[in-house]
């Protein structure tokens, strides 16, 4: 029984080239899947940016998609109580001005420098301290 190496090179050659195909489509049908669930990502986005505009824009108005701005508006408001619970129990606090999330220990907002402790007595005169001034009386000590 002899062996026909010819055929066998032939078939093997095919072979390797029917899987190079195979790989190749398989590669592309991936990568447009990759590419459709990404650009469905970004039209959920811009739909959502859309509707989010939308909501704040007319939140107040009277018009037909009323009806799923209390359902909106009440998410709002547990998202806000969850942060907040959570923000407790990290130790931290919202910036007023920019609405930054800061340790509670900080007397400044790091982000856009807001005084943060302006309801505690202690830096009641805060002003006084940074800038050498005595507030009250409008007396510079520099």
């Amino acid at each position: 029984m002899a062996f026909d190496f010819e055929q066998i090179k032939q078939t093997m050659v095919s072979a390797g080239k029917e899987v190079s195909e195979k790989a190749k489509e398989a590669s592309s049908i991936a990568k447009l899947k990759l590419d459709i669930h990404t650009k469905e990502e970004f039209l959920t986005k811009q739909y959502a940016e859309l509707g989010k505009a939308f909501y704040q824009a007319h939140k107040n108005e009277d018009v037909p998609e009323r009806s799923f701005f209390a359902t909106i508006a009440e998410a709002e408001e547990e998202l806000d109580r969850l942060n907040n619970e959570l923000m407790d129990l990290q130790g931290a606090v919202r910036c007023p001005k920019c609405g930054s999330k800061q340790s509670d220990d900080n007397v400044f907002c790091n982000q856009c420098g807001t005084n943060l402790n302006w309801k505690n007595p202690e830096y009641e005169n805060f002003e006084e301290i940074i800038h050498g001034e005595n507030v009250s009386e409008g007396n510079s000590q520099l």
